[in-house]
């Protein structure tokens, strides 16, 4: 009989080896980065002072992590990197980045060896570990102590709205943590900027100094990526509705400098509102739909099933491939969560049926979907209602195989990089859904990384 979920954070390197040999036809560092997200990793004292050198971790939407920050005793959320990344190692891996979830019962632990930080599995090192660099806008401040990073993170995310107006277990969808995270983040006294909203003039201000990093590094303004979230907003804020708020974010980052792709998230509109995003200078659209099958996306996400509804939302992806193009509509899943108990998929073939079934469809309409990897946040409506065991590791590795299969049948084009953070260029933190792509079909993968890592941004931009 298939299981349904493994019991237990543990893993041994066997096992790990097992998955490796079962799932040949996969990226090796698909297979171990999908076991780092599902059960979370945990930092040495000594990798925990390296790390706090390297780009601090935002807590920019979701906390990403497996235990609440109060459990945080030596206050390891303003010290973890907002991601790392495994290469070489017992197995030869090529570079990738891990978006950073800590659970202090993980079997994976980050350490100091020699100097470096390493992987270690139940205490056998597996591969090296490197931090990411922190940017020169990160040490500025505005003169009421806001720090520039927690306006816009990395260079790329811009949270403008820290709360949802989707309140309390029938609005609120069941996987979400933004409002406990804002409320933890606020509780915790640690972030300088706790306001649910920022003022745009932060915003415009923190892109120009990120843009003039950019320019005097590589002598001209090079493309630059940004993305927009925040919560709903049923009714209004600052006496604006969702249209006109998100709008004038849009608007004040496109037009205030050069060579700017905005990504926006919001909940899926019809086809006259998107016209008006598309407007006010959207270029990419993620209205995250978070699980495709119809019956879980009515229970999983209460509010935006009795706003939209799955047939709504459904129409309204495709529709928006006709204003913003084919590869400019990515909404998000949350890998996993088709299996959370109480109702979701008592197997992996039911779950990864349903939701690679999904993925051929928008593929099939220019649709590009994203699968963040749940993270089963305690705070969340799932997290502290029921026991949640991790999803097991054949669902990601199966998903992601079909992902790519369907992605390589209709010829849809390599995912858009333009982070200004030269290591982000290369792949993505929160799932493999891009790096599937990017391991499997870019022939300079590792000299691309090497170059941002090595030279910068300029080497990521420039060939000698």
């Amino acid at each position: 009989m298939e299981a349904i979920a493994e019991e237990t954070n543990s893993r041994t390197l066997s096992e790990l080896e097992n998955y490796f040999s079962n799932y040949g036809d996969l990226p090796r560092e698909v297979i171990l980065k999908h076991d780092l997200l599902r059960v979370g990793h945990w930092f040495t004292d000594a990798a925990l002072e390296l790390a706090s050198q390297a780009l601090v971790k935002s807590y920019r939407l979701f906390s990403y992590d497996l235990m609440a920050m109060k459990d945080m005793k030596r206050k390891e959320h303003r010290k973890i990197p907002e991601w790392f990344t495994i290469r070489r190692g017992m197995y030869g891996l090529r570079p990738v980045s891990i978006q950073t979830t800590l659970d202090s019962n993980s079997p994976y632990v980050i350490d100091v060896v020699d100097g470096q930080p390493k992987l270690l599995l139940n205490g056998k090192e597996i591969c090296e570990v490197y931090f990411p660099k922190p940017m020169k806008y990160y040490t500025r401040k505005f003169d009421d102590g806001t720090a520039y990073h927690e306006i816009i993170a990395f260079g790329y995310f811009v949270t403008v709205f820290r709360n949802c107006q989707y309140w309390g277990p029938d609005e609120e969808c069941r996987f979400c943590d933004i409002n406990i995270n804002a409320r933890q983040m606020k509780e915790s006294k640690d972030f300088t900027f706790d306001a649910p909203v920022k003022p745009v003039k932060y915003m415009v201000e923190v892109a120009r100094s990120i843009e003039q990093d950019a320019t005097e590094e590589v002598g001209f303004t090079p493309p630059m990526d940004f993305l927009i979230t925040g919560g709903t907003i049923l009714k209004t804020l600052h006496g604006k509705n969702e249209l006109d708020f998100y709008s004038e974010y849009v608007s004040a980052l496109k037009w205030g400098g050069r060579r700017r792709f905005v990504n926006l998230q919001s909940n899926a509109q019809d086809k006259e509102t998107m016209k008006h995003y598309r407007a006010a200078g959207v270029d990419c659209h993620h209205s995250n739909m978070e699980v495709w099958e119809k019956r879980l996306f009515e229970w999983i996400n209460p509010g935006k099933n009795r706003r939209v509804g799955w047939d709504g939302w459904v129409r309204s992806m495709i529709d928006e491939v006709d204003i913003f193009g084919e590869g400019n509509v990515r909404p998000n899943f949350v890998g996993g969560v088709e299996m959370a108990k109480p109702y979701g998929f008592e197997t992996v073939a039911e779950a990864v049926k349903s939701t690679s079934d999904g993925v051929d469809f928008m593929m099939s309409h220019g649709i590009i979907p994203r699968f963040n990897q749940w993270r089963r946040e305690p705070g969340s409506n799932l997290g502290s209602q029921w026991d949640q065991p991790p999803i097991p590791l054949e669902y990601y590795l199966q998903l992601m195989g079909n992902y790519y299969n369907s992605w390589k049948k209709y010829n849809l084009p390599m995912p858009r990089r333009e982070c200004v953070h030269p290591e982000r260029r290369i792949g993505s933190g929160h799932g493999t859904y891009d790096d599937i792509l990017l391991l499997n079909e870019l022939p300079d993968y590792e000299e691309a990384w090497d170059r941002g890592f090595n030279e910068g941004l300029k080497g990521c931009v420039t060939r000698q």
